[in-house]
């Protein structure tokens, strides 16, 4: 199957007479269809208000939250395959949050969810508790969104972590690691415990945010035709491939098997020794490959992103906009969606009349 049509716009705001055109093109990137050129996601934001000096009222203010995102959303301009979205952002240990972690406010884009567990016996016996305030806060704000987006924007899950990620917030990584070791049989009825926490909340927040939309999102952006999450198992670069094989792998399948579009953030280097595995599952359909900081430009990663494409999964990456012509003459436009964060709006429309001719 080959999809190619593309129009060049620029606007502010979403004209949502596009999707048609976005919709198809990435529908066939999922599948790692054929494409003359890579799906390219590139927005222009506007310029962030000064810094909040309430973290407290930043972070749970409902009213507040919804209006920063509907006016970031309706200021934004959009280009390719972009779609405007609300992304539940509680940080990215939102689910430790929800699970009664110690929650501390760093800044407005950072929150850290501190251990609140003394034994992995209570991580294994641990139920969702619906009277959780940063619980309650996520999906009251998931309503809000939804009772607004109709024909305006997609809603994207809040993070709902690796299953060891979780575990880890929750109890600690040090005693989590030790106990793969020691207690491999209570670390696995832990993680049996979370997948089923994982999955639950994964069904719950799909039913809130459903707007009547057709498809999905996920917290990178990426549209699919229906539900989807980026799966991730961070802490996964501490310990080695058998071990993943062991303590991950079983539990990925049953995730990826409770969405229709799974999508794996593969985060550093160090989970590259992972690779092989997420290959091989049958029903993972992209990878997300982030080298981490100081690794990011792409010209070091061509052979490993063509690995992953070869092997019949899509790819998504981020760029910046000098980087994406040399990407595509060494890696092809095969099964790639490249990200772009553009600085100014002069930036993502040459970026995109090169990804058009």
């Amino acid at each position: 199957m080959r999809t190619d049509v593309r129009t060049v716009e620029r606007t502010i705001g979403f004209d949502h007479g596009r999707m048609p055109a976005i919709t198809s093109r990435i529908a066939n990137w999922w599948e790692c269809g054929e494409q003359e050129h890579p799906c390219i996601i590139a927005t222009v934001a506007p310029k962030s208000e000064g810094p909040s000096h309430d973290m407290t009222e930043h972070w749970m203010n409902v009213d507040g939250i919804i209006a920063r995102t509907m006016h970031r959303i309706d200021n934004t301009r959009y280009y390719g395959e972009a779609v405007p979205y609300h992304y539940l952002d509680l940080g990215a240990s939102a689910m430790a949050c929800t699970l009664g972690g110690r929650v501390e406010f760093v800044d407005t884009t950072t929150i850290w969810s501190h251990p609140s567990l003394n034994s992995l016996e209570a991580a294994a016996d641990l139920i969702r508790d619906r009277t959780n305030p940063y619980y309650r806060l996520l999906i009251d704000t998931a309503r809000r969104s939804a009772a607004c987006a109709q024909g305006h924007h997609f809603i994207a899950p809040y993070a709902l972590g690796g299953l060891l990620d979780t575990i880890a917030g929750l109890y600690g990584t040090e005693p989590m690691l030790i106990d793969m070791l020691e207690r491999p049989s209570l670390l696995k009825k832990a993680l049996e415990n979370m997948k089923r926490v994982w999955i639950d909340s994964f069904n719950e927040i799909a039913s809130v945010i459903s707007s009547g939309d057709h498809g999905g999102i996920g917290w990178a952006g990426v549209w699919a035709p229906g539900t989807t999450f980026p799966v991730q198992e961070d802490c996964s670069y501490m310990f080695s491939a058998d071990m993943f094989r062991e303590f991950c792998v079983p539990h990925l399948a049953d995730i990826f098997d409770a969405m229709d579009y799974p999508f794996y953030h593969l985060d550093g280097i160090g989970a590259i020794v992972h690779l092989d595995a997420l290959l091989e599952m049958k029903d993972l359909k992209a990878i997300q490959w982030q080298p981490g900081a100081g690794k990011e430009r792409l010209h070091q990663w061509y052979d490993l992103i063509r690995r992953i494409i070869d092997a019949g999964k899509a790819c998504q990456v981020y760029a910046h906009a000098d980087e994406v012509d040399d990407l595509v003459k060494n890696v092809g436009a095969n099964g790639l969606l490249v990200i772009c964060n553009c600085r100014d709006e002069s930036t993502a429309h040459e970026l995109m009349e090169k990804c058009v001719e």
